[in-house]
């Protein structure tokens, strides 16, 4: 039950805590046995972003410490959520994954959806971790078994964050074309252990087409700073829209495929590259100015008018955005502060910060009702009330951006007038980069 209750809710409150673009769900089929296989970067947010897509009911599998107490495994059963345990938890409690494995074998046998980790470890980087082998045992052992060659569907799921642990980061989710574990079978019969190897890599392989790779975690600065600075101007010279996720991603698999390209055939243009992309980006961090308001176009945008059209745009917007945050910021705020300091790893600090949010929302929501309808006595307040909320909550967010955006533009201008020879230096490394970048066939 608690299943269907939180389903809607945790759909919305991601779509608030991340700006989300799903593709590929028509891969998923109904009335078949399939396992979701996502990469996992991200805590107890992959599983909920992935499940919360699927139509049909899908179980879960967490951490087996977690399973603690009557209420505890009462609840998490109620939510389609099952122990996985892992060897860090001691031998004798990996034995108890038998019992898990022999209920994924059932649900599988009864047509239902599963969503497994296949890497069994979550970290935040950009690479696939090695499959373990739990998965396509169980797999090909439940089409061994089955006299109906029930042909179990595997559907690899990308999961690509801009910024897994930041409050209203990207994410665009791409769930991939089936795959037919049926053709292993007769390898499965000859030879079990290699059929259970090569089965493992094939998937891997499958969902590393579908999540951006840089094979070196070295590269990963360099990728996030060319990323920051190229992308979306490529995207916008081509014609394109940089607010299409989609679009996003393929160009930064590009991104990535040159990075690790160079990697290999030329590793000193890497360097070369780093040594003057990441000093860039500092000096840019240092003096609280981003990258894209040194782009000449956007330059050649700033005259007067723009001026006194960010300004309007402050003088009327910033009342109602102020409204918004005192309404609905509180329990974000409180959320994100038990994150830090709760949060031992980066994988899991968006789990605390986004589910701690979405209760303590609906708590600040509910009190603020009663509270208005003790003083007012009015439930004709408290339906304008209810409204009002989640009305200027969503502008506030929607606003954030703008005031960003007008708030840099003023830096900018602040900079030209006080350092203008600085801000012609950054200007003119910037274009640098993005010769440099285009010269490597980007």
């Amino acid at each position: 039950m608690l299943y269907y209750l939180l389903k809607p809710v945790v759909r919305i409150f991601m779509h608030i805590f991340y700006r989300i673009q799903v593709k590929g769900l028509d891969n998923l089929p109904s009335g078949k046995p399939v396992v979701l296989i996502p990469n996992h970067v991200n805590g107890f947010v992959d599983p909920l972003l992935v499940g919360m897509f699927s139509k049909p009911k899908v179980r879960f599998f967490a951490r087996g410490d977690v399973f603690k107490g009557r209420i505890v495994k009462w609840l998490l059963n109620d939510m389609n959520v099952s122990p996985m345990y892992r060897i860090s938890e001691g031998y004798g409690e990996v034995k108890k994954n038998d019992k898990t494995f022999e209920e994924c074998r059932s649900l599988l046998g009864q047509r239902k959806a599963l969503l497994m980790f296949p890497e069994g470890i979550c970290i935040q980087d950009r690479r696939v971790k090695k499959f373990k082998k739990g998965l396509a045992r169980i797999i090909l052992s439940v089409e061994a078994l089955d006299s109906n060659k029930s042909d179990i569907l595997v559907i690899p799921v990308g999961l690509n964050y801009s910024s897994a642990k930041d409050f209203r980061s990207k994410v665009f989710i791409q769930f991939g074309e089936p795959i037919h574990l049926s053709d292993f079978q007769k390898r499965y019969q000859e030879d079990k252990v290699r059929a259970i190897n090569v089965c493992s890599q094939f998937m891997e392989t499958e969902l590393a087409k579908l999540v951006v790779t840089i094979s070196k975690p070295e590269n990963d600065e360099l990728y996030e700073a060319l990323s920051e600075i190229y992308i979306r101007q490529r995207i916008e010279e081509q014609g394109g829209k940089s607010s299409n996720l989609e679009t996003v991603y393929k160009k930064n698999r590009e991104l990535a495929s040159l990075i690790n390209s160079l990697e290999e055939t030329s590793p000193g243009q890497i360097q070369e590259l780093k040594e003057k992309v990441i000093p860039y980006l500092c000096e840019l961090k240092r003096i609280k100015l981003r990258d894209h308001l040194l782009r000449r176009d956007r330059l050649a945008k700033m005259n007067l008018q723009s001026i006194l059209n960010d300004f309007l745009i402050m003088w009327f917007g910033l009342p109602l955005y102020w409204i918004g945050l005192l309404l609905n910021l509180p329990p974000y705020r409180l959320a994100r502060n038990t994150a830090r300091d709760k949060a031992k790893q980066v994988e899991f600090y968006a789990s605390i910060y986004a589910n701690l949010a979405m209760f303590c929302w609906l708590g600040y929501y509910v009190l603020q009702l009663i509270l208005i309808r003790r003083i007012t006595h009015q439930w004709a307040t408290v339906a304008v009330w209810a409204l009002l909320v989640p009305l200027t909550g969503w502008f506030a967010i929607t606003f954030y951006p703008v005031r960003k955006k007008v708030f840099g533009r003023w830096k900018l201008l602040g900079l030209v007038k006080k350092d203008k020879a600085t801000a012609e230096r950054l200007i003119h490394e910037r274009e640098e980069i993005i010769g440099r970048i285009k010269g490597l066939g980007l």
